[in-house]
């Protein structure tokens, strides 16, 4: 009885590290898509999303609405998002690239993603319609990646 004891302990200790080998519980971040294969993709829903944080931001010329430069180093990717503290028209734009206009009113509005291992520059917008704004950043938030420094350089442009 005692062996079989011993035997039943052996195997499940066995099984049990087999299974952390080869099952592991932390997983690995495995990027969507990666710099230009990220570009015109939607990043809510994608790991660029969840690794995401904000390389530079900066009021609009009413002090209320905020563009933030978004950037994913696991996907080498930006975006722009625009906020606002109540729901109005907005609309985000990677300068030179895409411009998404909210089609309907928001709090925040972002567009799709662009390859990052480059020099990436966003702008937000707010107004009273679709289309038509009367707020905007009065500057451009462009992130430089500088690849061999593995560090990001955040420059705000007129």
């Amino acid at each position: 009885m005692k062996k079989n004891v011993l035997h039943i302990a052996v195997l499940l200790s066995i099984l049990l590290v087999l299974t952390g080998t080869f099952f592991p519980t932390s997983t690995a971040f495995a990027a969507t898509c990666t710099g230009s294969g990220c570009n015109w993709v939607d990043p809510q829903g994608t790991t660029c999303w969840n690794d995401a944080y904000t390389a530079v931001w900066h009021y609009g010329s009413d002090g209320t609405m905020v563009n933030r430069n978004m950037y994913s180093p696991g996907c080498v990717a930006n975006w722009s998002r625009t906020e606002y503290p109540s729901y109005t028209w907005l609309a985000a734009e990677t300068v030179g690239v895409y411009t998404y206009d909210g089609d309907q009113v928001y709090m925040w509005v972002w567009d799709n993603m662009w390859d990052g291992s480059g020099t990436v520059c966003t702008r937000g917008y707010k107004g009273s319609s679709y289309g038509n704004y009367n707020v905007e950043l009065d500057q451009c938030l462009c992130v430089i990646h500088v690849p061999h420094l593995m560090q990001i350089h955040s420059k705000e442009l007129l």
